[in-house]
């Protein structure tokens, strides 16, 4: 509880950290990246580390933690952002190895900064660490329908959607004083043929590999959005088949 009214009174701004009490627990969650559209209370804090020495810049790039419901004791966190002007192919072993290495030191660097610098935090330890990269995209499938940036500002009401969501483009870039989030003016629905490949007529996708443009594909490949693409296959082959 220390560290959770520490930052809550640290940061007043509940469009960053929000809060509420439920059954005596606290539910947090807090950021500070360097998307440039908002005032990060926390970003002090990590360039006093970055000066101390605990952090590198790069390591102040993205920084997002969240309480866990029923585990008073611990969060989860979302960092590192891995930085380089060289993509990584996420398709190739010997790029993405290296990859691991840098993510695995920064989240060390991390920990210590936050055992030094966030109050409650002076006892942590790492309890589990991602396997694998969180790869944002790879391979998109050429399907029946390219679900372009246009198609998601359109507004286009489906008749049998896939899904219905209003996240908006989300563009992480390696370069400062950038805005991470461009914002839809109306909410978008996708279609099945978005999902289905052009040469198979038995072959569907769910996931970030759907047939999108790339920024059709950055507001599209978030887990909610995943989740209702696999039920809506499932419902449409169900469908076919007892047609």
């Amino acid at each position: 509880k220390e560290s959770e009214q520490w930052i809550t009174a640290l940061d007043t701004n509940r469009d960053i950290t929000s809060s509420c009490v439920i059954d005596g627990q606290i539910h947090l969650s807090t950021a500070c990246t360097w998307d440039s559209d908002k005032n990060w209370a926390l970003y002090p804090i990590f360039q006093e580390g970055v000066n101390n020495g605990y952090l590198k810049p790069n390591d102040t790039a993205y920084f997002q933690l969240f309480t866990i419901p029923g585990m008073s004791d611990t969060v989860s966190l979302n960092c590192p952002r891995l930085l380089s002007e060289i993509p990584i192919d996420p398709l190739d072993p010997f790029s993405v190895s290296p990859a691991l290495v840098e993510a695995r030191q920064q989240i060390w660097r991390l920990h210590r900064f936050m055992s030094k610098y966030f109050k409650g935090f002076e006892h942590s330890y790492i309890s589990n660490i991602a396997d694998m990269l969180g790869v944002r995209e790879s391979r998109r499938i050429d399907g029946l329908k390219v679900f372009t940036k246009s198609d998601l500002q359109s507004g286009n009401i489906l008749k049998n959607p896939v899904l219905h969501a209003d996240y908006p483009i989300d563009i992480h870039s390696y370069k400062k004083e950038t805005k991470g989030l461009q914002k839809l003016a109306v909410d978008y629905e996708l279609p099945i043929e978005s999902l289905m490949l052009q040469d198979f007529d038995n072959v569907f996708v769910a996931g970030r590999n759907l047939s999108a443009d790339f920024e059709a594909q950055a507001a599209l490949r978030i887990q909610t959005s995943c989740f209702s693409m696999g039920e809506a296959v499932a419902k449409h082959i169900a469908k076919t088949i007892k047609n």
